[in-house]
């Protein structure tokens, strides 16, 4: 939108200043605008051509800046975009923080978590900037960022992958959250 302002100004622009010369030219000397040469052709206006030309060029050129402040505009967005996107990929890609949690019994694992043991957690406690909750008898900090799109009210599981616990969502599959679990 901004373009179209910046461009439909700088024509607006051009076509003033090119009829305001013409206009004064034509009103204050008009005898001397059509000069005969001895075989009878008129003479050659090189000031009024080369107003035209310089007047154009102008635009050319407050057109490139235009055109440039444009893409200038649209990679300054994209950049923004670009390092948003690679925060929130950072944070991903952190380490999870003291990776040393406790160990639930296998037996007790089985019966409490896994696939098949859904739940909610509702709305998580927060202990030191750091959000926790509890289930099964355990609580439970969360070590990542929560992924975006994900709610607390989403059915949830815990389950242990490479020596790790990790929540999961049958809705947003793909995507884990590492936990610890607090003994």
């Amino acid at each position: 939108m901004k373009l179209f302002a910046v461009v439909g100004t700088a024509g607006l622009a051009a076509l003033l200043s090119i009829s305001m010369p013409v206009y004064a030219q034509d009103e204050s000397h008009p005898q001397e605008e059509k000069r005969a040469e001895p075989d009878g052709k008129e003479a050659h206006q090189p000031d009024r051509q080369d107003e035209k030309r310089a007047d154009q060029d102008k635009d050319k050129k407050q057109d490139e800046r235009a055109d440039h402040q444009a893409d200038q505009d649209r990679n300054d967005r994209d950049n923004r975009h670009a390092e948003q996107q690679m925060r929130q990929d950072d944070r991903r890609d952190q380490p999870v923080q003291g990776r040393q949690g406790g160990h639930i019994p296998d037996d007790r694992f089985r019966s409490n978590f896994g696939r098949q043991h859904t739940f909610s957690i509702g709305q998580p406690v927060i202990v030191g900037e750091t959000p926790r909750f509890q289930y099964g008898g355990y609580w439970f900090v969360i070590a990542q960022p929560w992924p975006v799109g994900w709610a607390y009210t989403d059915v949830v599981y815990v389950d242990y992958i490479d020596g790790e616990y990790f929540l999961l969502s049958p809705v947003h599959p793909g995507v884990q959250i590492a936990i610890n679990v607090i003994l």
